[in-house]
């Protein structure tokens, strides 16, 4: 029995001196969320504890790209940062990937393998090919806060174009601890950058004929965003870097200037623009009676968006280079370079001179860096055609835009211009703030139970119009919510819905639709207070200190609304609001509320210029945001006559 005894105790210990082994081996206290500094978790939904960007640089067409992440989340809000997703194609692949996971007291909890990073080759509706194959994961964790420490390579092959970018604080809420990026290079390999908010000089090495060039940031706080606020770029440290001379997919280019991008960019176009002898005779039989330039563009134009239907083509050069005229001829179809190219070939034939335009297609950066030619800034193809009395810039993907407009996706936007010379940047028009304007004229009849019936006409013009160009293509359904969204009331039944479109170089819409509510105000005893503008929201929430960022403001805009409150059978007005009128920096706000008769006639009109204000001039912001809260906000009371007996 004492044998007996001693073995199991010995088993006992074992047992535990292995367990003991294994949990302090899965134990990194250099994980611990305690160790990081407050002020990098204030405001913070995830830090960045380490992040470490390597790129060696083996040949004009290949390169591994490094990348190793510590990054701690610490509520449920910063969970999605955790996750793991790379754009592969057949220039990069994730060739090796691990990741493990921690929690708060930094104790391991899992690890993921290069076997757990799911794939996918799936496109949107409107991709007919391309070739990137798609690595993601999702990272779960039990409970908050949690890290990860990840790892990973990309394979570069068939061409470099670019070298990876420093973008370490890529969100919102998010703080950085460290972030660095080593690029090594063969000595004398020519490379571009453009830094922003990178104030340190890289520590630079050389050995054995090697390159090795360290840029690093550290202690970056985490950035809130704020409403009216620049592009999240505006603030952070991060830069772009390319080689000056590249291959891709058997192209080769020496870029130095946006004119030498633009000879590169002319020959992948060159020759491509060839239109069959049917093609041609089409083309002419088109415009035969059309009697000027103008009119023979728009006939072209409105051919393009009628006969061809785009879809997206990126397959390597592919990307970049569109498709034979002759071949969209034939099948109908093409990404924006070649539909572009399509209507240049279609205006060539009736010697109309037009150029192809490379754009950035977004809201967030109109500028093209002048001293920075790069493939980052631009995703998009677009036409233009100089006439004698103006520039038109043709947007060939969607038939939708009409013809002469200049979409808000590119209004006001640098475009770089190709041509047998090279390229040339020009900037393009924009429209007066003053002319993007949303109306609402309104007839409103309340009854003496407090339902009411309306009738009214919503008109959006030039960049409003823009955001509701969607609107005549929209299911009745889709319509019907839209509208309703729009009347902050609580009980709405809509009826019909109508409307008129004005497809000109200046477009519009105008919505006619009839609603009822069974509740238009509120009623107390004898009273009813009646809301001024049901349309409007009122810039709930924002804050009225603390404010961190200057002002930005990028499409400015008119509200004018014209309403009238026909007044229920048996009642006054009792109260209405006063009239204002505010005029600031940044716009103004008119409010003209008047009895006429049995009905309330409500005028108001806001106009927001578009433009950027120091920090300094946010309590003055406030102050008008809220003199129109207050507007919006406004009731008239009306009360319930009182009938005098005359004797």
């Amino acid at each position: 029995m004492k044998v007996l005894k001693l073995s199991l105790c010995l088993l006992v210990f074992n047992v535990f001196f292995e367990v003991a082994l294994v949990t302090a081996a899965e134990i990194r206290s250099d994980l611990s969320v305690t160790l990081i500094p407050d002020s990098l978790k204030k405001n913070a939904y995830a830090v960045v504890r380490m992040a470490s960007t390597e790129f060696e640089y083996k040949s004009e067409v290949s390169g591994v790209q490094t990348e190793q992440l510590i990054l701690t989340v610490l509520d449920k809000k910063g969970k999605d940062m955790a996750d793991f997703y790379y754009p592969g194609d057949k220039f990069h692949e994730l060739s090796a990937f691990s990741m493990k996971l921690y929690n708060g007291d930094g104790m391991f909890l899992k690890n993921y393998s290069m076997s757990d990073v799911k794939t996918t080759e799936w496109t949107d509706s409107y991709t007919l090919a391309d070739d990137v194959k798609r690595f993601y994961l999702n990272c779960d964790a039990p409970a908050y806060p949690f890290t990860i420490v990840c790892e990973y390579k990309i394979s570069y092959k068939n061409g470099l174009l670019t070298f990876p970018s420093f973008f370490p604080q890529t969100s919102h809420n998010l703080s950085v601890e460290k972030a660095k990026y080593t690029l090594q290079l063969p000595e004398g390999v020519e490379y571009q950058t453009k830094a922003f908010h990178l104030t340190e000089n890289p520590l630079r090495t050389t050995t054995k004929g090697k390159v090795i060039t360290e840029w690093e940031v550290k202690n970056l706080m985490a950035i809130e965003d704020e409403p009216f606020d620049a592009d999240l770029r505006t603030y952070v440290p991060y830069f772009f870097i390319r080689p000056t001379h590249f291959s891709y997919d058997n192209s080769k280019g020496i870029i130095n200037d946006w004119k030498s991008y633009g000879v590169w960019e002319y020959e992948l176009i060159k020759n491509r623009d060839v239109l069959t002898e049917p093609a041609r005779e089409k083309i002419k039989e088109l415009v035969k009676d059309a009697t000027n330039d103008r009119e023979k563009v728009k006939i072209l134009y409105d051919y393009l968006g009628q006969s061809t239907r785009y879809v997206s083509i990126q397959l390597g050069i592919g990307g970049y280079q569109p498709l034979f005229a002759s071949e969209v001829f034939k099948t109908g179809f093409g990404d924006c370079k070649a539909l572009s190219n399509y209507l240049k070939a279609m205006l060539s034939v009736v010697g109309i001179p037009s150029y192809y335009a490379g754009i950035k297609a977004d809201g967030t950066e109109k500028r093209l860096y002048p001293d920075f030619p790069n493939f980052n800034q631009m995703n998009h193809v677009i036409l233009q055609v100089p006439l004698a009395a103006d520039t038109l810039w043709l947007e060939c993907t969607n038939p939708r835009v009409p013809f002469g407009f200049v979409h808000n996706n590119i209004a006001g936007h640098d475009a770089l211009v190709v041509s047998e010379s090279g390229g040339r940047m020009y900037k393009l028009p924009d429209y007066p703030d003053a002319l993007n304007i949303e109306s609402y004229n309104a007839k409103i009849e309340m009854k003496e139970d407090g339902s009411a019936k309306a009738n009214t006409t919503k008109s959006c013009k030039i960049k409003v119009y823009d955001n509701y160009s969607w609107f005549p293509f929209a299911q009745p359904n889709q319509q019907v919510k839209d509208l309703i969204e729009d009347i902050h009331l609580a009980d709405v039944t809509m009826g019909a819905v109508t409307f008129r479109e004005d497809k000109s170089a200046f477009p519009a819409i105008d919505i006619d639709y009839a609603w009822t509510t069974s509740r238009y105000g509120t009623k107390t005893g004898n009273r009813f207070f009646v809301p001024v503008n049901p349309f409007r929201k009122t810039y709930e929430g924002l804050k009225k200190t603390g404010r961190k960022h200057a002002i930005f403001i990028t499409n400015g805009y008119k509200d004018k609304d014209s309403i009238v409150i026909v007044v229920p059978e048996g009642y006054e007005a009792e109260s209405i609001p006063e009239s204002v009128k505010t005029e600031t920096r940044f716009g103004n706000f008119i409010s003209n509320i008047h009895v006429q008769g049995n009905s309330i006639v409500v005028e108001q009109e806001v106009m927001m210029k578009s433009g950027n204000w120091d920090v300094s001039a946010y309590s003055d912001f406030i102050a008008f945001i809220d003199k129109i809260a207050s507007g919006y906000k406004a009731k008239t009371i009306l009360k319930k006559k009182t009938n005098i007996v005359s004797l």
